[in-house]
């Protein structure tokens, strides 16, 4: 009798135990996706090259959308999307979004390559084709 008793008070204890709540989540700095990108085809060398961005996120539990281009080296650019996402367990239902434009100003002439980064896995890469300015008279 006393091994029940004892099986039946720690099941008990278990169970009283569980938090069966999903609790509080929050994260800083997470990659979304891209809804658009504008990359023009050309840019002139030394001159700003501009690039429209924008991202949707699918609930109220994301804010703080922003941009990032990161430069890995004169012709090779990183762009990101990211947000931080912060839930007590339910989501309000409307979409948050933003739009911005990222700048560089190219040094050399030749493709520069950008990559949109759509996860912490995957891109799409798109290429701006720099030239020399033409010679003014």
């Amino acid at each position: 009798m006393k091994p029940s008793l004892t099986v039946i008070v720690l099941i008990t204890a278990m169970l009283t135990s569980c938090n069966l709540e999903p609790g509080p989540m929050s994260y800083t700095n997470v990659a979304i996706p891209f809804e658009e990108y504008q990359v023009p085809e050309t840019g002139i060398i030394d001159q700003p090259v501009n690039i429209y961005v924008s991202a949707r996120a699918d609930n109220g539990c994301w804010s703080n959308i922003r941009f990032l281009l990161k430069q890995n080296d004169d012709r090779e650019f990183d762009a990101w999307a990211i947000a931080d996402f912060s839930s007590d367990g339910e989501c309000p239902a409307v979409e948050v979004s933003a739009d911005s434009t990222l700048t560089f100003t190219p040094t050399r002439t030749g493709d520069h390559v950008i990559s949109f980064w759509m996860t912490h896995n995957i891109s799409i890469r798109d290429t701006v084709v720099v030239v020399a300015a033409p010679d003014r008279k």
